[in-house]
């Protein structure tokens, strides 16, 4: 072979090491690039979603509260129609 027809030939190769190692870095900074902006975008979801709970769970307290306490205004009524039934019962007892 004659020096003529190997540098060219080397210049190609070259060449095309050269933009291979290029579209290599590219796609390989990308890609990191892509990772980082999902595990950023799935990092700010379970952010939110971590909000929402402790948002959801204060609510469901607060709601478990006021179910107690309707509970227990539920069981004082209760009581006074018991009474009620029992003071006209007596009335009505009384009248016959």
């Amino acid at each position: 072979m004659e020096l003529p027809s190997l540098m060219g030939g080397a210049e190609i190769v070259g060449g095309a090491v050269v933009f291979l190692m290029l579209v290599y870095r590219q796609i390989k900074t990308g890609a990191r690039d892509a990772w980082r902006e999902e595990a950023e975008a799935q990092t700010a979801k379970a952010d939110r979603l971590s909000a929402d709970v402790k948002t959801l769970v204060s609510e469901v307290r607060a709601l478990r509260d006021e179910n107690a306490g309707l509970r227990q205004e539920v069981a004082e009524l209760r009581k006074e129609n018991r009474e009620l039934r029992t003071y006209i019962d007596k009335i009505i007892g009384q009248g016959a």
